[in-house]
C-alpha cells in the first residue's frame, strides 16, 4: 500500500483541485487495496482570511519536519525544498510535488506500488469513549535493527468533509474534502518483539467513528520513506 500526503488549506485556491484529486483516487484505480490517502490541513493560510477549521500546528510542523530533511526528491530526481507550499503531494514520504499535477501523482504512486513493504505490521484497535487505544507489533526477524531507525505514527482520518467558505480566497465555495486528518501521534519507537507498541488518539466530538478509519505507518527518521501502511476502516473499529 502507497501513502499519499497532500499539505492543503482551505484558505488557498489552488488547493481545492488537489483535494479532487485525492476524492477522486478509488475512481481512478488508486483504491484503499492500494493507495491510503491524507490531506493534512496546515495553519499558515489561517491569517489571510479564513480559518481552516481542520488545521493544526502540528500538520504545518510534519511538513516542516520533510522540508527540513533534505530528504525529498522531484519527480525528476532533483532533490531539496525550498520553503512550504501549498499543495504539496508527498509520495511515500519520498517525493514531492505539486497536489495539481495529476498524471505525476499517478505515476508516482504507481510507481511506489511496485516497491514491496519493508516490514508488516499488525494492528489491533479498540474504540473506549472517545478514544481509540492501538496495539501495534512487528512480526519476522530483525526488529531490533528495525527499531534503530524507523518510527510508527497513526492519524484519525474523516472520509469526508463539506465546508462552505465565507471568506479568503475561496470566499463563497463550498468544499468537499476527503481522508482529512484529524488527530496525529507522535512519532514512537518501533516496538521490540513481544512488546507491543501503544499508541492512542482521541476523537473529536463533531465526529462518530462510524465516519472515520484509522492509519498506522512506519517512517524512516533517516530518510522519510515510508516502509509499511495499515489502514483500519470504521467497520473494524470495535465498540463504535
Amino acid at each position: 500500500m502507497v501513502l499519499v500526503e497532500l499539505f492543503t488549506s482551505q484558505g488557498c485556491s489552488a488547493c481545492p483541485p488537489a483535494d479532487a484529486f485525492v476524492r477522486e483516487l478509488p475512481r481512478l484505480g488508486f483504491g484503499r487495496d492500494r493507495v491510503v490517502p491524507l490531506t493534512f490541513h496546515v495553519d499558515y493560510w489561517n491569517r489571510l482570511g479564513w480559518k481552516d477549521p481542520f488545521s493544526r500546528t502540528a500538520f504545518t510542523d510534519r511538513q516542516e519536519w520533510y522540508a527540513s530533511s533534505n530528504k525529498l526528491r522531484s519527480p525528476d530526481g532533483s532533490a531539496g525544498l525550498d520553503g512550504l507550499y501549498t499543495p504539496q503531494m508527498i509520495v511515500d514520504g519520498a517525493v514531492q510535488f505539486s497536489g495539481q499535477r495529476r498524471e505525476t501523482a499517478a505515476h508516482e504512486i504507481s510507481r511506489a506500488a511496485q516497491q514491496a513493504p519493508a516490514f508488516d505490521l499488525v494492528v489491533r484497535a479498540t474504540v473506549r469513549g472517545s478514544t481509540v487505544d492501538l496495539s501495534v507489533e512487528v512480526p519476522g526477524p530483525g526488529a531490533e535493527r528495525k527499531a534503530r531507525d524507523w518510527r510508527l505514527s497513526a492519524a484519525l482520518v474523516a472520509r469526508e468533509a463539506r465546508t462552505p467558505i465565507p471568506r479568503g480566497e475561496n470566499a463563497g465555495e463550498v468544499l468537499e474534502e476527503a481522508e482529512v486528518v484529524r488527530a496525529l501521534s507522535e512519532r514512537i519507537p518501533l516496538p521490540l518483539p513481544g512488546s507491543p507498541a501503544r499508541i492512542q488518539l482521541s476523537k473529536p466530538a463533531d465526529l462518530a467513528w462510524s465516519a472515520v478509519d484509522v492509519v498506522v505507518f512506519a517512517q524512516s527518521e533517516a530518510t522519510r520513506e515510508i516502509g509499511a501502511v495499515r489502514l483500519i476502516e470504521a467497520p473494524d473499529l470495535d465498540g463504535r
